[in-house]
């Protein structure tokens, strides 16, 4: 085979590499990061295609998975629009990702707080009145895997996340579990700023097990004030770490 004809076949190889998956993050970060405003169309399929290098049926799948998402939306004659940021699926694990990966990384993660304060310690306090013990050893069993795990911020932050959302799983609403990919965005997120502070992982242990105590102790005020206390200190680290970064805050 010629150079020539070679040459010739490495962008359509190269095309048939790119996934669909991998053409839905490229087009959902460009809406996200905000390069379509709201109510602004997106170009054409066939724009798209030609821009990315992709066949159009994939330019089709991506732009199908964002509508399932409420990122954009399809009218006959008008096009395909991005939504306002309020009808996105902000729930959904993609598009938590997604809107992390963009240029508000410190608003995001006060607002992710925010829904933690909200969400946490109701989720406690329901454990400790109602969840069976079996449910509650899932939480114990993911605070062992954390003090098993030393001084090693990234070995921690997979029990935490256990930790976390056994605890939304022991209230057995489905509604409280359907968070859980939210407060795996708001830990990833804690995680990369609060980690600035030496052994800040550790240090939020005796909270958990405060935690834990009170849910096995059937008390659920008190487990809801534990939760109080932990996800306080967390917004300390978190903030001590954007101050540490130099990040402006958000006007």
């Amino acid at each position: 085979m010629s150079d020539q004809t070679s040459s010739k076949r490495s962008p359509a190889a190269a095309a048939a590499r790119r996934s669909p998956l991998a053409v839905t993050e490229d087009i959902a970060l460009r809406v996200v990061g905000g390069e379509w405003v709201e109510g602004t169309p997106l170009p054409t399929e066939l724009e798209l295609s030609e821009e990315l290098g992709v066949a159009r049926t994939s330019v089709r799948e991506a732009l199908s998975r964002l509508k399932a998402k409420g990122l954009i939306a399809s009218r006959q004659k008008a096009g395909t629009r991005v939504l306002p940021r309020e009808q996105w699926n902000m729930l959904d694990e993609d598009v938590l990702r997604w809107a992390w990966s963009g240029d508000n990384r410190v608003a995001m993660a006060r607002h992710l707080m925010q829904m933690r304060r909200i969400v946490e310690p109701a989720a406690s306090e329901i454990a400790a009145a109602t969840a069976s013990d079996s449910a509650i050893a899932v939480i114990e069993r993911a605070y062992r895997m954390m003090d098993a795990a030393g001084m090693d911020a990234k070995a921690y932050a997979g029990p935490d996340l256990d930790f976390h959302r056994a605890i939304l799983s022991a209230t057995g609403n489905p509604f409280m579990m359907a968070f859980g990919a939210l407060i795996e965005a708001a830990l990833r997120t804690s995680f990369e700023l609060s980690t600035r502070q030496p052994g800040a992982p550790r240090k939020s242990l005796p909270l958990h097990r405060a935690v834990l105590d009170e849910i096995w102790a059937r008390r659920p005020a008190q487990a809801r004030k534990a939760m109080e206390h932990l996800l306080g200190l967390t917004e300390s680290n978190i903030e001590r770490g954007v101050a540490q970064a130099g990040s402006p805050p958000p006007a």
